[in-house]
């Protein structure tokens, strides 16, 4: 889980249940009187979801499976949400595939009862992206690329400034995992791979600074796009889910955590992280160029993005994370922003 998703998770986590939500019968009931699905069977909760920012529930019917997510009946939450809606309507018009919202008889994308609210998605059967391959890295960076052209002209809605995590790695999260990593080893060699980061990061504050953002493009973002939120089907992307975070934000934010997860993340093989790049960028940039000042300070984004994660994600996770301990990620990330870092240099200077 990212850091931004626990930012949210903290703000939302009271938007799950309610007080006078009560058992799977009552959501049963309410979707039988508010939609038009024929037979509905008592709903069952959707064991391989996390709950924290609301109740996710598999619901059958005679027209088909559906997603029946509940919300508290908050006047700011419902706002995001018919959003969401929008968005989502309008991804599906430009062929980029959602799981599609189901309309109540009224028209209406949510059901207010009581306290709480509720929303119905059509279910989407796949996996999301557990192993890189060439095709699902292919058609998740054309989708990306196409979900940023598309959205242009989209109205786009604040986002909360907390969840920037673009320019710098919180100081907090990365001491913990210092901290972490040598308790776990007193190799001398911590030391050394941890100042690696520290001058990575020191350089790419430089490139990322806030003078130069105004150089970055910006608009609709995704603003949580990882394999996790990449639904494939027999190598065929059929759902981009979790739009939570979608709002106005730098598209290097999107590219960054899409590079660091889908690219960097598994690998310190520098054959394999040039080829996985070059697969991510050719097939982004089909249909949105980067500019040259995006070319240089991406691959200083994606170290931030990556860094940030892995320093969030290990203390929270006792240690381990993807099977490595800490001082095996710091060993990881060490290599992985030199890499990085000689990309940049290599975009700047043409090479």
């Amino acid at each position: 889980m990212s850091e931004e998703s626990e930012t949210h998770d903290k703000q939302e986590s009271d938007t799950m249940t309610s007080p006078k939500l009560g058992g799977m019968s009552v959501v049963r009931d309410v979707i039988r009187a508010h939609y038009d699905l024929g037979e509905v069977e008592e709903p069952e909760q959707l064991e391989s979801a996390h709950q924290r920012r609301h109740r996710k529930m598999v619901v059958r019917t005679s027209k088909g499976k559906f997603l029946a997510k509940t919300y508290k009946r908050d006047p700011v939450v419902l706002d995001a949400l018919r959003f969401q809606h929008r968005l989502s309507d309008h991804l599906a018009r430009n062929d980029l595939p959602v799981a599609r919202i189901q309309y109540a008889k009224n028209g209406k994308g949510i059901v207010e009862v009581d306290d709480w609210a509720m929303e119905l998605q059509e279910f989407v059967k796949g996996e999301s992206v557990r192993g890189v391959s060439t095709s699902s890295l292919t058609a998740s960076s054309k989708a990306l690329g196409r979900f940023h052209e598309v959205c242009r002209d989209v109205p786009v809605p604040p986002r909360d400034a907390r969840l920037w995590r673009f320019s710098e790695v919180p100081r907090e999260s990365f001491q913990d995992f210092f901290d972490k990593a040598v308790e776990e080893s007193s190799d001398a060699e911590m030391v050394e791979y941890c100042n690696d980061i520290a001058f990575f990061l020191n350089d790419a504050a430089e490139e990322l600074s806030e003078e130069k953002r105004g150089l970055f493009e910006t608009g609709l973002m995704h603003g949580d796009w990882h394999g996790g939120n990449l639904m494939f089907r027999k190598k065929k992307l059929v759902a981009i889910v979790d739009l939570e975070f979608a709002g106005d934000g730098c598209y290097l934010e999107d590219l960054a955590y899409a590079m660091s997860n889908l690219c960097i993340r598994t690998t310190m093989n520098e054959e394999k992280m040039l080829l996985r790049t070059n697969i991510l960028l050719d097939n982004y940039q089909i249909s949105r160029s980067l500019s040259y000042a995006e070319q240089v300070a991406l691959y200083y984004a994606v170290g931030v993005k990556h860094v940030t994660t892995v320093s969030y994600q290990v203390p929270q996770l006792d240690g381990s994370v993807a099977g490595y301990s800490a001082a095996q990620w710091m060993q990881r990330l060490a290599a992985q922003c030199k890499w990085l870092e000689e990309q940049a240099h290599k975009s700047r200077w043409g090479e």
